[in-house]
């Protein structure tokens, strides 16, 4: 089948790690279709171009068609946004348009995030009668999420309540994530399908056990990370032992510099930056164990990729989590917000390492694989196509 994806996020030379889990998605499905990513960004300093300029990539099935546009500035902000999204509309039918004359009309549209893209799959629904899907990923449909969707004006909402009403079916990464929506809009049809993980890349290795821990982090740094909270419990750790190292991969920023100093862990946590996945599940394979701390989540990519690396998780008390992993078999749950509760987990993974199984924990995610995974968006694409 002839699928073309409209992406609210997507990998860029702008910024290359921005919805890396939706381009998994995208190789996922293009393993079973024909698929046409379309993703198309505002590039506000002209990094790339003055005016627009299209980059194509095609890779086997997958075809992906990253549109950068730089609108004219007026110095009014107001004005300024108003511009900028009538360039963006004009690029993105200017680009459905062609492709459609160029390959004819796909067999449907999936949109991955519902805004800003959902508008367009309704303008294209509109106009060539071409039904759509949505796959949400965003974590602000959680009310104890900042921001969430409360924190946005009357016509966003409005906004989601036609892309979610008016798709033919809208595919969630959790079924929380599911039931927050669910709370907020009306939908036809919803399904869940997990997020992927590489399993050429992440899987069990053979590794010496040390007395020194070695934890890992992995994510964009922000609020939503908790990373703060991290480093305490650690200051805590290491009263009672130093024997444990900490690798933190994401933009190092100098407040944690600081932290990282202010707690005396300079010994143990080193700032390792952003990276590839190539790398990162390198780092993954010679961890003992992933911490992630999170204050909320829709899914959490990390948690999959390291226990198919065999390695446990440490993490919040979050319902979503819940979902995905077993507290003592593949994981460990603290209570969010505490670092003396997460230093005492810390401990408790110290202690009791042993009893975790690698081959065990990575075989518990081969139903995040890029076959299965394709294998349901494909399932779903027949079902709704039939309708």
């Amino acid at each position: 089948m002839k699928i073309c994806w409209l992406a609210s996020w997507y990998p860029t030379v702008l910024s290359p790690f921005n919805g890396d889990f939706i381009q998994r998605h995208a190789r996922a499905a293009a393993g079973y279709n024909e698929v046409e990513v379309f993703y198309v960004l505002k590039d506000a300093t002209g990094v790339v171009t003055q005016d627009v300029k299209e980059v194509v990539t095609t890779n086997g099935n997958l075809t992906e068609r990253i549109i950068y546009y730089k609108p004219r500035k007026t110095g009014l902000p107001l004005i300024d946004r108003i511009i900028s999204d009538r360039k963006y509309r004009k690029v993105y039918k200017a680009a459905l348009s062609a492709y459609t004359e160029r390959s004819g009309k796909p067999t449907l549209v999936h949109v991955q995030v519902a805004l800003k893209a959902g508008l367009m799959a309704r303008w294209y629904q509109k106009n060539f009668g071409v039904p759509y899907i949505v796959t949400e990923h965003w974590a602000g449909f959680y009310d104890y999420a900042k921001p969430n969707v409360n924190d946005y004006n009357w016509l966003y909402k409005k906004w989601w309540r036609l892309i979610f009403e008016e798709a033919a079916a809208v595919v969630f990464v959790s079924a929380s994530l599911r039931d927050c929506v669910a709370q907020l809009f009306i939908m036809k049809a919803t399904e869940i399908i997990p997020n992927v993980v590489d399993h050429r890349l992440f899987f069990p290795v053979e590794k010496p056990v040390t007395q020194t821990v070695n934890f890992i982090h992995a994510s964009n740094m922000n609020d939503q990370k908790n990373v703060d909270d991290i480093l305490k419990a650690l200051q805590l750790l290491k009263k009672q032992t130093s024997h444990f190292t900490l690798s933190l991969y994401g933009p190092v920023q100098e407040k944690y510099k600081r932290l990282i100093k202010t707690l005396g862990l300079e010994e143990q946590v080193q700032l390792k930056g952003e990276a590839p996945q190539t790398e990162l599940a390198k780092a993954m394979q010679q961890s003992d164990a992933l911490i992630l701390y999170s204050r909320f989540e829709s899914f959490g990519c990390v948690l999959i990729e390291a226990n198919a690396c065999g390695i446990p998780v440490i993490v919040s008390e979050l319902p979503v989590f819940h979902e995905l992993l077993t507290d003592g078999e593949n994981a460990l749950f603290s209570k969010g917000e505490n670092p003396a509760a997460l230093c005492e987990k810390l401990l408790e993974f110290i202690d009791r390492r042993s009893v975790f199984n690698a081959q065990k924990i990575a075989d518990g995610t081969k139903r995040y694989s890029m076959e299965t995974v394709g294998g349901d968006f494909t399932k779903l694409y027949k079902l709704l196509s039939q309708k």
